[in-house]
């Protein structure tokens, strides 16, 4: 075989196997494995979407759902929700149901600030079946009587730490709530675990001890269109310009499921293409070969 035309073989190998491969595949691969790093932190492990944070990119997960970890500080992830932060203490994916704990009241009763508990209901809901809530008040200027058990009291520097008060913490459906309003200067909400609250009647569990329990919510409304994705084969994740959901697949990016033969089509799609420009290349370079032979 003349030695001009071997010479000229290994490119024209390569350049058919670069023209051949989707240009998106190499990406889709390299997105599909960066997603599939779960993130973990402290006693929390192998957290998937629409979870996102450390070695998980912002595109592996959902808007809402960034954890950070402090794992010198706190044995958990913390989340941010509206105004405050967060301990999740467990996830549980299969339902899915997050057990959270305010970080204000972690270490103290009497933070510098009070803010009532609030949720992002586009993201989450109180699991009704196991919360309900607490009120504290604080700086309560008279005694209320029945409430002897339940007063706490506030190291000094943080609200309602005044030697002449007294604060106190009663459940949803309290009788004294009304009296309490009254004597109190100002209150917040805090939900907990209904099995904590009973553990505070019935057990003198202390009240740090019940809030460390925290409160369950629900983020199913993140996971709604997810369970088909995962069902597929893919790993759900967001569009990171727009936020909305992408399915990510071995051969892409998919709007909800993968395809069982969306490789195949993809492939053979870009192969006809390919192909065209293939026959082009291969009749210029045998047109330069043959002219050169003719003048040789």
């Amino acid at each position: 075989m003349n030695s001009h035309y071997l010479a000229l073989s290994p490119l024209i190998t390569l350049f058919f196997l670069l023209t051949i491969l989707p240009p998106s595949y190499s990406n889709a691969v390299e997105y599909f494995v960066e997603c599939s790093r779960t993130f973990d932190c402290g006693w929390i492990k192998n957290i998937p979407y629409p979870f996102w944070g450390g070695n998980r990119p912002e595109f592996c997960g959902s808007q809402g759902f960034e954890l950070t970890c402090r794992d010198n500080e706190y044995p958990y992830p913390i989340i941010r929700i509206k105004e405050l932060e967060f301990l999740v203490l467990n996830i549980s994916q299969s339902h899915p149901i997050m057990t959270i704990a305010r970080l204000d009241l972690w270490d103290s009763l009497c933070p510098p600030t009070l803010d009532n508990t609030t949720l992002d209901f586009n993201y989450f809901n109180y699991s009704t079946p196991t919360d309900q809530n607490l009120t504290l008040f604080y700086n309560c200027t008279s005694r209320v009587r029945g409430l002897d058990r339940a007063n706490f009291p506030c190291p000094l520097g943080g609200v309602g730490a005044t030697g002449n008060t007294t604060n106190y913490f009663v459940d949803e459906f309290s009788l004294k709530i009304p009296e309490l309003l009254k004597e109190c200067n100002t209150s917040i909400k805090v939900p907990i675990l209904r099995t904590a609250l009973i553990g505070a009647v019935w057990e003198a569990l202390p009240l740090p001890k019940v809030l460390k329990q925290g409160f369950d919510v629900d983020y199913l409304n993140a996971l709604s269109t997810c369970w088909a994705c995962v069902a597929s084969g893919g790993i759900c994740n967001s569009a990171s310009s727009s936020q909305s959901f992408v399915c990510f697949c071995r051969d892409g990016e998919q709007p909800r499921v993968c395809s069982s033969n969306g490789m195949l089509a993809r492939f053979s799609s870009h192969f006809w293409i390919r192909l065209k420009h293939i026959f082009l290349v291969l009749c210029l370079v045998l047109l330069v070969y043959s002219s050169h032979n003719f003048i040789v």
